[in-house]
């Protein structure tokens, strides 16, 4: 047994144990909205905040090693990236709820008029806000991907203005990650109210979702570089996973409970960030954890995560129309969801999702392609042309 090398780091193309991560999170949400009370043990509230250090971490990850592999970050390329992969799904999902209502004449009785201005601007967590006693439109759950796509659209120009390489740009991206940490959680006073556990709607526009996805931009940012890996590096040892993972479980499976209990709502959810950050360093290092997370049931859930979070509203709606007994909230209704829900994320992520990631990637190439080739005749143009002898010479 031994650690992760910096190298062995950077090599790695993929973290397919973050693909179980994820699946894990989506199913302790789905566990925690339709499961019942029994198993609020399980604090399913929080995995959305596990979805939060896992965007910081691997969008920060995959924008520096672009930066190392062409010298630059590529705002167009990415932001193109970012819409070929969230639109489709979101869209999708979105425009069948839509119909849905509207096919059962419930669309103004579910106030979608109102509630489309906020989905289709991604403003989703500023609509319990607007309408805090709103009609449930089996889409509230959307509130989270404003949180991210507010985050992806400012965070990579940070990235860029904090420079290109070496080492003086490493500690100032590190800089620039922790001092927009500290500023996103001194401002939650001012967005939600230090003590989080009061009315619901306060919190869906707190900005302490963005101090946690910004836990993950700095474990991104501090493993990349060779000197601040060395820190981190203990912890990628295969014995490390046995306290990282227990204080991880440990605070999860208590954090219902001391979030009533406690006024420092705040102090929890930044220490489930931190736990969260250092469970991903185990998850990208050698050890049964790894393998465990890794396997290809585990990634198969993970890899349709996404459309899976987003359905488990109408999904809900439709098993227990099915099933009406079902519309008791206890384990089996949130396994049927679960399921159900699996099914229908499989085919946006065969029909949808993967095609669309693909036309997006083809997209940026032909981009690509196109700027080299516009380069190039640039500077066959700066070349200087022959003079021509004059008449006679030899």
């Amino acid at each position: 047994m031994r650690t992760l090398d910096h190298d062995e780091f950077l090599a790695m193309r993929r973290f397919p144990a973050l693909d179980g991560l994820r699946a894990i999170a989506a199913t302790i949400v789905i566990l925690f909205h339709f499961a019942g009370p029994k198993w609020s043990w399980l604090s399913g509230w929080v995995g959305v905040y596990i979805f939060f250090v896992l965007s910081g971490f691997l969008i920060t990850t995959l924008l520096l090693r672009e930066q190392d592999r062409t010298g630059r970050i590529s705002l167009s390329a990415f932001y193109l990236r970012r819409v070929f992969r969230i639109l489709p799904p979101y869209l999708v999902i979105l425009g069948g709820i839509v119909v849905f209502a509207w096919l059962r004449g419930e669309f103004f009785e579910r106030e979608f008029p109102h509630a489309l201005k906020y989905y289709l601007t991604f403003f989703n967590e500023f609509l319990p806000g607007s309408k805090p006693n709103g009609a449930d439109n089996f889409f509230s759950g959307s509130w989270t991907l404003g949180i991210e796509e507010k985050f992806y659209l400012v965070w990579p120009f940070l990235l860029v203005v904090a420079g290109a390489v070496g080492l003086a740009a490493a500690w100032r991206k590190l800089a620039l990650a922790i001092a927009a940490f500290a500023l996103m959680a001194g401002l939650v006073g001012v967005t939600s109210g230090w003590v989080l556990n009061g009315p619901q709607v306060p919190i869906y526009r707190s900005t302490v979702h963005y101090a946690i996805l910004l836990i993950g931009c700095v474990l991104a940012i501090a493993m990349h570089y060779r000197r601040s890996y060395a820190v981190i590096k203990p912890l990628t040892h295969p014995l490390a996973a046995i306290p990282v993972f227990g204080a991880f479980a440990l605070l999860h499976v208590n954090m219902e409970s001391l979030w009533g209990e406690t006024g420092s709502n705040l102090g929890l959810l930044i220490a489930y960030g931190l736990l969260s950050a250092m469970l991903l360093v185990v998850l990208v290092s050698p050890g049964p954890l790894r393998r465990l997370l890794a396997t290809k049931p585990m990634r198969f859930v993970g890899e349709r995560s996404y459309s899976l979070y987003l359905l488990q509203g109408p999904v809900h709606f439709a098993v227990v129309a099915a099933i009406p007994p079902l519309g008791e909230h206890r384990m089996i209704s949130a396994l049927t969801v679960c399921a159900v829900g699996l099914g229908i994320a499989d085919l946006i992520h065969r029909w949808v999702e993967q095609p669309m990631i693909v036309t997006g990637k083809k997209l940026i190439a032909r981009r690509q392609e196109r700027k080299a080739l516009r380069a190039a005749e640039a500077e066959l143009k700066k070349e200087p042309r022959p003079v021509d002898a004059p008449s006679g010479a030899r």
